[in-house]
């Protein structure tokens, strides 16, 4: 029997979902909220503070036809959460792809850290993907291309200065996700967790050393056109995951760095790159 391999996409094949992007108007949040829409996902798109951001995707979306709504949550506290799941329901009745963006972390060295730094972070990134996941379910389970994909850094994989807060929260993360691919898979849910590299967002204004970082991926990068990872990079790889031909993939941490980690302890990458 031939198996029927070829599938004819009209450019949106995904569309008819429902997609919530946490963090989804700033950084690598809002390529991944434009790409999901430009594949035909109606967009819950989540912020906490930065309003106008939130307000400006939504009218560029919303001028392109896409369906949009605002979710002001913070994603470190359980009641905003399960409100946030509570106006999707109403409003939409069904989720399809989760998308955990957000994040946060205070820099600083392990002995400076205090009590509440450490809970923050942890609320903030770690124990928010388990809560997502858990108030989620309601909407996503049983749902045609159902998928939760958290989104971490490499903060676990590599000493990156000031940053064992960040690194313990997004390692919880990480294994959450190999738990939560296994618990949720009896409910059609396929879940996978997506490393960026050292991707240019806002996190420069209060780490500027992190275009050090940049200048030693250029310095190395053997890739045509000297160039480092992008957020549309970052998106293009959540999207693929959302398709039906990426189904059988799950439980998985996927770098999308051009293959920096592995070459990027060569001559002139010598110190860790703070991606």
């Amino acid at each position: 029997m031939m198996v029927e391999c070829f599938v004819a996409y009209d450019g949106q094949p995904l569309k008819g979902k429902v997609a919530l992007v946490t963090g989804g108007s700033r950084g690598i949040g809002a390529a991944i909220t434009r790409k999901l829409a430009a594949w035909g996902c109606s967009v819950c798109v989540n912020f906490v503070e930065r309003e106008q951001p939130a307000r400006a995707i939504a009218k560029e979306l919303e001028s392109k036809g896409v369906t949009v709504s605002l979710h002001r949550a913070d994603i470190s506290v359980p009641e905003d959460i399960e409100q946030m799941m509570e106006d999707i329901r109403a409003r939409y009745g069904d989720l399809h792809i989760l998308v955990h963006n957000a994040a946060a972390t205070k820099f600083s060295l392990l002995e400076d850290a205090t009590l509440k730094h450490w809970q923050w972070v942890q609320d903030t990134n770690s124990r928010s993907t388990w809560l997502l996941a858990k108030h989620a379910l309601p909407l996503m389970r049983d749902r045609p291309g159902a998928r939760y994909i958290p989104i971490t850094n490499s903060s676990s994989t590599k000493i990156i200065a000031k940053a064992g807060l960040f690194a313990v929260a997004k390692a919880g993360m990480e294994a959450l996700t190999k738990y939560l691919s296994f618990e949720l898979a009896p409910y059609g849910i396929v879940v996978n967790c997506v490393r960026p590299g050292l991707v240019r967002t806002g996190v420069f204004r209060v780490r500027p050393e992190f275009s050090m970082g940049v200048k030693r991926e250029l310095a190395i990068t053997p890739w045509r056109g000297n160039r480092t990872t992008t957020a549309q990079d970052a998106a293009d790889v959540v999207a693929i995951l959302c398709l039906d031909e990426a189904a059988w993939i799950a439980g998985q941490i996927i770098t999308v760095d051009g293959g920096f980690h592995l070459w990027g302890m060569r001559r002139g990458g010598s110190e860790p790159s703070p991606e």
